[in-house]
């Protein structure tokens, strides 16, 4: 009987390691625009990094802006306050995923398709190249992204993974307001869990809402929250800029009690959980903009 789930093991743990695929940042910024931008935690009580790669591509050649975006979202291995781990690319090299097909799945998503699962890029790992070696991501989470800007004369869900920086905004107040009543015998509304533990959200209430749209530093910045059944895998809360991409966002479940972080000796990491209308800012971005407030001052503006 050990025999058998030994092998039951070996099998499963085999079929994981023909699953992983890679992807190389340069053949990323070689082929599209992409955006990188560094997110400091030390809000969640902390001192690390997010890494953010926004990779943008249009639907067709002859639209104007970006269309879709492909978020990558390099995360921190606490235990070691690094990123990333050194790789032999010769173990890697016939597990790149084709750098041409990085949009399929979005492209399948906004058109209705089904999806190729041979095809699904949120099973790869971003890798990159310094001083001549190759680093493989510990934590790399995937998302893509259809950017619209459609205005709807009554609300109608924009599914979770469409951007619609036109649409009605809607607070997280409003809708916690509108799920607790709706489901009343719930003990917490999503976004307050405070364990592993999550229950399903009704696909009528699954969505990218706009919560606010504010002016800073020359840049319009548009507010979303996402209420999925992903809750646990992408960046809950964020801030998008045309152009910029995504600037700035939280990760709820990355951040709470999970199996990530757990000390040497089992116990609980006690991280803080960042207030509703608190982010993590690029610091690229809040650079900028600190640099054009020093301007404005010596300018007496």
């Amino acid at each position: 009987m050990k025999q058998l789930l030994y092998l039951l093991l070996f099998c499963s743990c085999a079929t994981m390691a023909q699953e992983q695929k890679y992807i190389l940042l340069d053949s990323l910024t070689a082929h599209y625009k992409v955006k990188h931008y560094t997110l400091d935690t030390s809000p969640y009580g902390t001192k690390n990094s997010i890494e953010v790669y926004n990779v943008f591509s249009k639907k067709y050649e002859t639209d104007k802006g970006e269309d879709f975006i492909l978020l990558f979202s390099v995360l921190p291995d606490i235990d070691s306050k690094t990123n990333w781990e050194k790789i032999d690319f010769n173990k890697i090299k016939d597990n790149l995923f084709p750098t041409k097909e990085i949009f399929r799945r979005i492209m399948h998503k906004a058109l209705g398709f089904y999806l190729d699962k041979n095809r699904d890029i949120s099973k790869t790992k971003l890798v990159k190249i310094i001083k001549g070696e190759y680093y493989v991501s510990k934590y790399c989470w995937i998302e893509d992204f259809y950017c619209i800007n459609n205005p709807f004369s009554v609300p109608v869900a924009t599914k979770s993974f469409i951007i619609n920086t036109n649409q009605t905004i809607t607070p997280i107040g409003v809708l916690r307001e509108s799920f607790m009543k709706l489901f009343p015998l719930c003990d917490d509304f999503p976004f307050e869990i405070t364990s592993d533990f999550s229950y399903a959200i009704p696909e009528f209430f699954e969505n990218t809402y706009l919560s606010n749209i504010e002016e800073k530093g020359g840049n319009i910045i548009y507010h979303f929250y996402q209420f999925s059944n992903h809750l646990h895998t992408n960046i809950t809360r964020f801030a998008y800029i045309k152009d910029k991409g995504i600037v700035g966002g939280i990760y709820l479940k990355y951040f709470i009690k999970g199996p990530f972080f757990t000390d040497k000796t089992g116990n609980w990491r006690k991280l803080k959980r960042l207030p509703e209308n608190e982010l993590l800012w690029a610091e690229e971005l809040k650079k900028e903009w600190a640099d054009k407030e020093e301007e404005r001052k010596r300018m007496g503006i």
